[in-house]
């Protein structure tokens, strides 16, 4: 069966609300597909980072997409222009990864898709990595036994997870629910993985940590296939801290990227998924007026019409995110 095909059977899947409620339906004034993407590498080498796609995939699914659907820009969305023949889509990607400047941008260029891009205010400090993709590969290269120190709590390198020795939360789990604000905690974290394994100095892990510069955000602003929102500044679970902080690290944000791209920022992807009623409803007064969340689950009664729910594509899937998946690629 050809890529067209498949995605013919996937737009009937979508079209009967099989990969989720909420994401597309007929019957909600939001007819339309969210996509989120995180990283696009050379391979697709998951061995340690489930989130990237090749150059080869990822071009194969805007193709499909240019094919079957009809892609959703910016401008669409805040003109409510959506096409009633054909299912609409729109593409989103996470993090601000250099590999989207180096990578998707060529590809969104080429076949003239749009995609926002949610970038993070991380390229301003020193050691310029998230977090989670230091426990990544920390985890896959470092070696076992290695220990980590937050908050008093040790956390030890057992068959590539980093463990409380005292049965608490993993390292992961621990760092998405600290309610510490700023960056302190993180550089902390940092400083200890890199001093158990230095990934910076092989470049062939590049690919799997760098962001974007600032020249490159700025020359993603200029784009007319790329609207950049923000993604946080430090990347911090802005569910887990105060509301006061975390409006504070929104406006940051928003404040950072406008000075690069010298655009208005109005939008925002939610790192790590997490956010409160609290927050959607403080956003909008700071001037971020379209949230892109994954799996939205307040029941509002579809008040805040300025959430939009996502699904997240990757290539190691469950369930339906498997099926559509295999439909893409087998």
């Amino acid at each position: 069966m050809s890529i067209f095909s498949k995605v013919r059977t996937a737009k009937k899947i979508v079209t009967n609300n099989l990969i989720g409620k909420g994401i597309y339906s007929k019957d909600t004034h939001k007819h339309f597909i969210i996509v989120m993407y995180h990283g696009i590498d050379k391979h697709q080498d998951t061995k340690f980072n489930q989130r990237f796609y090749s150059r080869t995939n990822f071009e194969k699914h805007l193709v499909a997409f240019k094919k079957q659907f009809n892609i959703v820009a910016y401008t669409d969305l805040i003109n409510n222009n959506f096409s009633t023949k054909r299912p609409n889509i729109m593409l989103t990607f996470d993090d601000g990864y250099a590999n989207n400047y180096n990578y998707a941008l060529p590809l969104l260029d080429k076949y003239g898709v749009h995609a926002f891009f949610f970038i993070t205010g991380l390229n301003t400090v020193e050691k310029k990595i998230l977090w989670a993709d230091a426990v990544d590969i920390v985890s896959h290269y470092g070696k076992e036994g290695s220990k980590v120190t937050l908050g008093g709590n040790d956390f030890l390198l057992q068959n590539g997870t980093f463990v409380n020795k005292d049965n608490g939360p993993d390292l992961p789990a621990y760092i998405r629910a600290s309610k510490s604000s700023g960056y302190t905690e993180k550089d902390t974290l940092l400083g200890q993985l890199l001093a158990i394994h230095d990934f910076t100095r092989n470049h062939q892990l590049d690919d799997y940590w760098q962001l974007m510069t600032d020249e490159q955000i700025r020359k993603c602003g200029q784009s007319k296939n790329i609207t950049v929102g923000s993604h946080g500044f430090y990347h911090n679970n802005l569910g887990s801290i105060s509301i006061a902080d975390a409006v504070s690290e929104v406006t940051r944000s928003k404040q950072y990227l406008e000075n690069v791209t010298q655009k208005p920022v109005t939008s925002i992807g939610f790192p790590d998924g997490s956010y409160t009623e609290q927050l959607n409803d403080s956003l909008p007064a700071i001037g971020i007026t379209h949230q892109f969340v994954v799996d939205y689950r307040y029941n509002d009664a579809g008040k805040r019409d300025f959430t939009y729910d996502r699904f997240g594509l990757y290539p190691n899937m469950g369930n339906t995110h498997k099926l559509m998946y295999k439909i893409l690629h087998e």
